[in-house]
């Protein structure tokens, strides 16, 4: 971050606070021993908080302070410029009553003021460290800001080889309070921000992607650990403790404890009854899965774990004596044969993740689960793992992660669930919308509200009822946020499209599948979307034209339609029989073009005006008897046909009649043969650079 960008975070819009505000605020975010001192929780350091709030006594010297704080921002140089006038007036106002200052404001106005004044006193605290980072790779780990020191030797419980990713490891920083918690309401943030920190400075670099879960896994730099890494497996430093052989009692106790041990017997299970003190175990590494059973009393002498991380081993069942863990943030127990949940879970009312990701045998969760209030990380594949969702699932506003929301047609089991989960994130899969009886349960979901998410899914299945209301008013009451990314609408049984897919105002669309809506006559008048970058239509059967209404909606305008458009793929659509060229104009982004399985497409006349197309491909259109008669772009590099008789019969190399009009492409395939002109003298090229020559 340059020092432009940190003053343009911390521009002035409110007063700043007294001079016991700037004591406050260091205490909090001193370090991590200063905030574990602070509390243990969440919620104390949001009482902490709220303890800063201060007023001012009338509206008038509200606004001459603000005024004072532009003309100051207008002035500055640089931050530290800023941060000095800022103390200076805060000296001359620190008297002024609480009360009477809150008393002008509103609640909501008050809160969104304080929350804006911490923000900038946060980055004006950091500005110093944001210029040691940015000075480049070879920061050493002396030079790096404290907070980041702390989560960088949280690491030091993982082995050298250990692979994680990124969202774990910040979840596991927020469980051991090593996040600043009182400048932002996604600590979230604050751990990824330190993350990037640590990755562009190299102490953790990518090391392999998990293709199942499209994740980057990372690890530590092994090049880079050399002062602050423990080798041979022990470390007692800021009470860390990474054993790699077996666990007895010689060892100090530690706080945080990581075992990566070849070999698990009963006795190694037993000795951890004496980490009394134990704030965290992992189980680290491959060697855990030697586990089969956790002794049913363990975690009655482990009261004070904040986090626990059983994943990977055989266990089938937990011990309901983990309901006695109180002060529990993290619980792990992905990849593991367990079959059910205790009901004691819902005791663990500090618990903020909850990892059931590949427990292929868990079917269910406890109801009990909606009472854990502060759960903010609920990763597990629902739609595959569960049979139905958990009652009451509402009321767990604070849930980040939910990949997926299954619909039922009960109390508790409603799409109404959604209507304050309003802080989930990332991607969200709606399922089972059949079961949606009522317009107003699909209203009260207020998916617009969803400000977080980047990609939806809405998915329907198989059954249908005649109780249920018409999919095409379901559809169109789940609008969701204008800041969407990433559309997925699935098996949809309705006739049209809902009207808000063709706004405009999603102008961050980037990706559209549309996927079995075989009743769909007609597609969506989506080429209005600014961003659109991704189309993929598969399966729409009752298709038969796609015609001028599908690029432009004739209320909108009659601009260029798809002005982003790289990649379009048409897959499966039984009926499609013409596409009817487009305009001049449309499609000016397209680069890649696939058609595939439309066997009564008979005409393809779109593609001579696309001047920067480079991708053709077109399988299995049995009646398709020619490409455009206008001959296809020079752009054209890559052109892919098989399946398509009449084409191959017109355009092939040998004899083909049409063969001129494509043979200026440099890659031809044709049912898998190669047809480029070019193609014997690249491999005669190649081989002589390689000192050999192929005769031909």
């Amino acid at each position: 971050m340059t020092s432009k960008d940190i003053k343009s975070e911390i521009a002035p819009q409110l007063p700043p606070e007294p001079e016991n505000y700037l004591n406050g605020w260091k205490e909090v975010s001193a370090g991590a021993d200063g905030r574990k001192s602070a509390g243990k929780n969440v919620e104390n350091n949001q009482q902490t908080q709220k303890g800063f709030k201060r007023s001012i006594s009338n509206s008038s010297l509200l606004v001459q302070r603000c005024a004072k704080r532009k003309r100051l921002k207008a002035k500055a140089d640089d931050v530290h410029q800023i941060s000095n006038e800022v103390n200076m007036v805060n000296s001359k106002n620190s008297s002024y009553n609480k009360e009477e200052r809150k008393s002008d404001y509103s609640s909501t106005e008050y809160e969104e003021l304080e929350f804006r004044q911490e923000k900038r006193m946060h980055f004006m605290e950091r500005a110093e460290d944001s210029k040691r980072i940015m000075q480049g790779k070879d920061l050493e780990f002396e030079n790096l800001p404290k907070y980041v020191k702390s989560c960088l030797l949280y690491c030091s419980l993982f082995p050298m080889s250990y692979e994680f990713e990124k969202d774990a490891l910040v979840q596991l920083w927020i469980a051991e309070e090593l996040i600043d918690l009182s400048v932002t309401k996604r600590m979230e943030n604050n751990g990824k921000a330190c993350f990037n920190i640590l990755t562009s400075t190299e102490f953790i670099v990518p090391s392999s992607y998990d293709n199942l879960y499209r994740q980057q896994k990372y690890k530590v730099n092994e090049s880079k650990a050399t002062n602050w890494y423990p080798k041979g497996g022990l470390s007692t430093a800021g009470g860390y403790l990474r054993i790699e052989d077996q666990l007895n009692d010689n060892y100090e106790m530690p706080l945080h404890l990581s075992l990566d041990i070849e070999e698990f017997d009963s006795s190694t299970l037993e000795n951890l009854k004496n980490f009394k003190h134990l704030r965290t175990l992992l189980l680290v590494g491959d060697y855990g899965s030697s586990i089969k059973q956790i002794p049913r009393d363990l975690f009655l002498c482990l009261r004070s774990l904040c986090t626990l991380d059983l994943s990977r081993t055989q266990i089938s069942e937990l011990p309901s004596s983990v309901g006695c863990l109180e002060s529990l943030n993290y619980l792990d127990l992905s990849h593991t044969p367990i079959k059910f949940l205790p009901e004691s879970i819902d005791s663990l009312y500090s618990l903020q993740t909850l990892r059931l990701r590949g427990c292929l045998a868990l079917h269910a969760v406890p109801e009990g689960i909606s009472e854990l209030i502060n759960l903010r990380h609920l990763e597990l594949d629902i739609v595959r793992q569960l049979e139905s969702m958990p009652k009451g699932i509402g009321n767990l506003t604070n849930l980040q992660t939910l990949k997926a929301f299954m619909v039922g047609r009960d109390d508790g089991y409603s799409i109404g669930e959604l209507k304050n989960l309003n802080n989930i994130t990332g991607s969200f899969s709606i399922a089972r919308l059949e079961n949606v009886v009522k317009l107003e349960e699909a209203i009260k979901a207020d998916l617009s509200r969803k400000q977080y998410l980047n990609k939806l899914e809405l998915r329907w299945g198989d059954y249908t009822s005649d109780e249920a209301p018409p999919e095409e008013e379901i559809i169109e009451r789940l609008v969701p946020h204008y800041g969407l990314k990433e559309l997925q609408i699935q098996f949809y049984k309705g006739s049209i499209f809902p009207n808000w897919i063709s706004n405009p105002s999603f102008a961050n669309v980037v990706s559209i599948t549309l996927y079995k809506c075989i009743n769909c006559q007609v597609l969506p008048s989506i080429g209005k979307l600014p961003s659109l970058k991704i189309l993929n239509i598969f399966g729409l059967d009752s298709v038969q034209d796609m015609d001028g209404l599908f690029c432009r909606n004739v209320e909108i305008g009659d601009n260029n339609s798809f002005p982003k458009l790289e990649k379009l793929t048409l897959d499966s659509m039984l009926s499609l029989q013409e596409w009817t060229p487009a305009e001049n104009g449309d499609f000016p982004s397209l680069l890649e073009v696939s058609i595939r399985y439309c066997p009564n497409l008979y005409e393809l006349s779109f593609f001579s005006h696309l001047k920067i197309l480079k991708y053709i491909e077109i399988s299995h259109c049995i009646k398709l008897h020619s490409l455009p008669e206008g001959g296809l772009p020079a752009s054209i590099e890559s052109l892919f046909i098989r399946g398509c008789p009449n084409i191959k019969e017109r355009y092939h190399k040998n004899g083909g009649e049409d063969w001129y009009k494509i043979s200026h492409i440099s890659s031809i395939w044709i049912d898998y043969e190669e047809m480029s002109r070019n193609s014997v003298s690249v491999v005669q090229n190649v081989n002589i650079e390689k000192g050999s020559v192929l005769v031909h």
